[in-house]
């Protein structure tokens, strides 16, 4: 909760992220005097998430314990070489592009997106969850959509203007939704990727036509949202729903 009075003037640009934490100190007593596990020692954290994605592709493995264990006050002097030069852009360029590394592009990322990604390091660091509350009403998904949603957020022309930021290409405009908060119906896998191809510093550079299905196939919920709360669509039954029912009488016949 923040309080109203701290928000206004050029104080609305809120930040958050989550930890999770267990006892530092669990003592485990068995034999003939055996008892319920003992915790003390206060507590200890053993992760933590802000942006989707940053640790689990960008952060290299040898760094995602010290990842979960740190504050995003520590990310600028730990993490910022995996925003700076992501190595799954070059990944992208190789697999999904078919351009060897180090060689020349056709059709590719171009080689100049692969280093000094400034963009990226200002998304994810540090690495919070930002919301621009100086914009106008952000365009939500539902039974009908807002006109001019897009889960695509910015690269699919859905932006905000900020009047206390000077958003993406200096003119104030920042994206409608994810990284600019996270929407409900933001597909953050495909916004991500695109923006590790193409480059939020100069909207004069071409943007690189990536599947607009989706890069994992995936385009959609199988579920609706909600425009008022609770945002999030009804869970699936998890005793009746077809996938689960299916796994546990493998003898069904496969539904449609």
């Amino acid at each position: 909760e923040i309080p109203v009075s701290e928000l206004g003037g050029d104080q609305q640009v809120v930040a958050v992220h989550a930890t999770t934490s267990r006892p530092k100190v669990t003592v485990l007593k068995d034999g003939p005097t055996k008892s319920e596990p003992k915790s003390g020692g206060g507590v200890i954290q053993v992760g933590r998430q802000g942006n989707p994605l940053f640790n689990e592709a960008l952060v290299a493995i040898a760094d995602k314990d010290l990842y979960s264990r740190t504050s995003p006050v520590n990310d600028a002097e730990l993490f910022r070489k995996y925003a700076l030069t992501p190595e799954l852009a070059t990944l992208i360029d190789v697999l999904v592009f078919g351009d060897p590394a180090g060689g020349e592009d056709e059709g590719g990322i171009p080689d100049d997106r692969l280093t000094d990604r400034t963009d990226i390091a200002g998304i994810f660091i540090p690495d919070t969850i930002k919301v621009d509350l100086s914009t106008d009403d952000a365009r939500l998904t539902g039974a009908t959509e807002d006109s001019g949603f897009s889960r695509l957020g910015i690269f699919g022309g859905d932006v905000l203007t900020s009047s206390v930021q000077t958003g993406f290409f200096g003119n104030g405009t920042v994206p409608g939704g994810w990284p600019n908060g996270r929407r409900f119906g933001d597909d953050v896998i495909d916004i991500a990727v695109f923006a590790l191809a193409n480059d939020l510093r100069d909207p004069a550079n071409p943007i690189i036509d990536i599947d607009a299905d989706g890069i994992d196939n995936v385009s959609a919920n199988d579920s609706l949202y909600n425009k008022v709360f609770p945002y999030a669509s009804t869970p699936h039954n998890g005793r009746n729903y077809e996938a689960n029912v299916l796994y546990n009488n493998p003898g069904l016949p496969a539904q449609p």
